[in-house]
């Protein structure tokens, strides 16, 4: 059986767990003030090169509503590619707490800079909302990855409406470790205000890293992360398993496996006339597949369907766990 439905299937890396077995008896203080957030906080930035707030939160929805609803005055909206996670994945998180979303159209996940300045050059009546922050995700819900330059065009057009910038790190692993990339994780704070370090789809149990531009605002997230019931009592938990993955560059080993075991599906695919629909910049791949062979294909494993039709698009995700045999395994369906 193969299993590409997603990069969080399994419980966690063994090192994560192995660092989550040394909390107990140690008697840690609760909800973020322990020496293993601490210490995650301080690795975090040390492979940032500056000294910016770090805070821990559950989950990656959890992540986004909090970062994102923060900074908003109520009449004020987020601004997201049509693709965006917050868009269709979240049940109206973001909604939920307030605010609307509007959508900027997009052909691959990826903003145009031109049509965002556009699209922002259309607000203004009291009618309607104002968009209040600009929302991506890095890598995109396609895929795809930013370049330096796509991200600092993106800033330009977000200073020149003195809006800031959030960047949903849920895959940043992959997306700083793919060959698609030139960034590293100190130009983050360059072109966002916040951004999210995913550790949920790169080997922890559970659990992002918010980090924040903004020092002076970042003093009082705890307040609002607490009224919004997601701060964690045994955040010592958290701090654990960034401590262990920004050990030793951890955190980056286990995105390139999972890139470099993405290549070599991408390639099998592609020989097997199965052309994925974007270019290979992370461990996620899209393929328009036949009703027949879908049958087959959930027999040998998981994956996800994202559209059904005649040919239905899937997608195809792979993690540090993903085995060669599983390749194997998936291309010889798609063969038969």
């Amino acid at each position: 059986m193969f299993n590409f439905r997603n990069d969080y299937h399994d419980l966690c890396h063994p090192a994560v767990l192995e660092k989550l077995k040394t909390l107990q008896e140690e008697g840690n203080i609760g909800y973020g003030y322990d020496p293993h957030c601490e210490r995650a906080a301080d690795l975090i930035c040390d492979a940032i090169g500056e000294r910016l707030p770090v805070h821990f939160v559950p989950g990656g929805t959890a992540a986004n509503a909090l970062a994102l609803g923060f900074r908003l005055l109520p009449h004020e909206a987020v601004v997201s590619a049509d693709s965006g996670h917050i868009v269709s994945d979240e049940v109206g998180a973001i909604e939920a707490g307030g605010h609307k979303i509007v959508t900027v159209e997009t052909e691959d996940g990826k903003y145009d800079p031109e049509k965002l300045e556009e699209f922002l050059n259309t607000f203004g009546s009291f009618h309607n909302v104002l968009p209040g922050i600009i929302y991506l995700s890095n890598a995109t819900e396609t895929g795809r990855v930013y370049t330096k330059e796509e991200l600092a065009e993106i800033r330009r057009v977000a200073d020149r409406h003195e809006l800031p910038v959030y960047i949903d790190g849920a895959r940043m692993g992959s997306a700083l470790t793919s060959e698609a990339c030139d960034l590293t994780l100190s130009d983050y704070p360059k072109y966002a205000d916040i951004f999210s370090i995913g550790g949920t789809k790169n080997g922890a149990l559970y659990g992002e890293a918010l980090v924040f531009g903004d020092k002076r605002l970042a003093e009082e997230f705890i307040y609002y992360q607490k009224q919004r019931s997601l701060l964690l009592a045994k955040g010592f938990a958290l701090g654990a398993q960034f401590e262990a993955l920004f050990e030793d560059g951890l955190f980056f080993d286990i995105a390139k496996t999972a890139n470099a075991m993405a290549s070599v599906l991408y390639d099998k695919l592609s020989e097997a006339g199965y052309a994925p629909m974007y270019p290979l910049e992370s461990n996620q791949i899209f393929v328009e597949v036949e009703g027949e062979k879908l049958e087959k294909l959930a027999e040998g494993g998981q994956f996800e369907v994202i559209e059904k039709g005649a040919k239905s698009i899937v997608r195809f995700v792979t993690s540090y766990q993903t085995r060669p045999e599983e390749v194997d395994a998936l291309i010889d369906i798609l063969n038969a």
